[in-house]
């Protein structure tokens, strides 16, 4: 009986430590900046919310596997940046005070009505761990995409920025937040505004509720407010023999287009007549490409630098080359672009080269 009862104790003590690991993620290690996404519960005092009053919020309903969409999704969004997004407390902790922002998802929303997430705008450089809250339970509790959207979108206001509107012609408004607009994988909406229902999101330089021609350059607002500014650059942009070569017979690579002039120039040579097959892919959940920042264009150029071919599909976010080429070295490149929806402006994000 008692070996029996040692046992079950070890199971309920196992069952439990797996219930509470979550999955560790991080988008970025070595940056200082850090955004956590606190998904495990928080208890909350001697903040501006709620009175000063200490209350406790209780962790949301998801899974690993939606916790890690979620996650995918937001750091997509902080991809350009010198910034870590992550699920890991402890590089919160080692953050500087002044360069990171928990933001808590929880279920526990009844302190705070109308809303489905609420942050302090500036709050980033605060330096006192001032959260922000995204109110699972107003997301559809385990709605990957409404949440990511959600949480985002209150991390931009903690680094300063205010809501996208929309206005007609006349300068008259017509939505506080921007729903954007088209459909498919090229439908747009701000990340700023109301994305929840657009495929690819982004952000942008647009008009603010305070007035039509009040606008808001979100990037520069992102990368010259809060002590961090765009990543590294991956890949050159020159295109001479120093450029990155690929070989289509193994071709796997990733790459960010961390700036709307980033330009990621490959080289590549071809002995003789060949038929080469390229995919570009951003990122996305891999459901309908929902969760792209990035609209892929890529141009061919030849050994002198003349272009000889663009892709830039007018309904697609990504790139498909099947051609052939006579022998001797080209240059692919590849940049961020705009469509019917949207301009380059936000067209920023990961991608991946693949030969099939």
């Amino acid at each position: 009986m008692k070996n029996t009862t040692k046992i079950l104790i070890l199971f309920f003590t196992l069952l439990t430590l797996q219930t509470i690991a979550l999955p560790k993620l991080s988008s970025y290690p070595n940056a200082d900046a850090v955004v956590f996404i606190d998904f495990d519960g928080q208890t909350v005092s001697g903040t501006l919310w709620n009175g000063g009053q200490r209350f406790v919020c209780a962790a949301p309903s998801l899974t690993d596997n939606q916790i890690t969409q979620i996650f995918n999704l937001v750091a997509e969004d902080f991809r350009p940046f010198m910034i870590n997004v992550t699920t890991d407390s402890t590089k919160f902790f080692l953050a500087p005070a002044d360069k990171r922002i928990r933001m808590i998802v929880t279920p526990t929303s009844g302190w705070r009505n109308g809303v489905a997430g609420v942050s302090y705008v500036g709050s980033f450089t605060w330096g006192d761990d001032t959260p922000g809250f995204i109110f699972s339970d107003r997301l559809g509790n385990t709605n990957v995409k409404f949440i990511a959207e959600c949480t985002s979108h209150e991390v931009g206001h903690t680094l300063g920025l205010l809501h996208q509107s929309r206005y007609d012609k006349n300068c008259i408004l017509q939505e506080t937040y921007n729903s954007g607009v088209g459909s498919g994988e090229t439908g747009w909406a701000p990340i700023m505004g109301n994305s929840y229902s657009r495929s690819m999101t982004g952000w942008t330089n647009g008009s603010t509720p305070n007035g039509c021609s009040n606008t808001q350059d979100n990037l520069e607002i992102i990368t010259n407010a809060n002590g961090f500014s765009y990543r590294s650059d991956d890949y050159m942009d020159e295109m001479n023999t120093n450029s990155f070569n690929i070989d289509f017979s193994s071709l796997n690579l990733a790459g960010v287009i961390a700036t709307n002039t980033d330009k990621d120039v490959f080289r590549f040579t071809l002995t003789g007549q060949s038929n080469i097959h390229v995919e570009a892919l951003p990122y996305t959940t891999g459901v309908a490409n929902t969760g792209s920042n990035l609209d892929i264009i890529i141009r061919m150029y030849n050994e002198n630098g003349i272009l000889i071919r663009t892709y830039d599909p007018l309904y697609a976010v990504s790139v498909t080359i099947d051609t052939t080429l006579s022998g001797g070295n080209y240059y692919l490149e590849v940049s961020g672009g705009g469509n019917a929806n949207t301009t380059n402006y936000g067209s920023l994000g990961s991608y991946r080269l693949k030969d099939r």
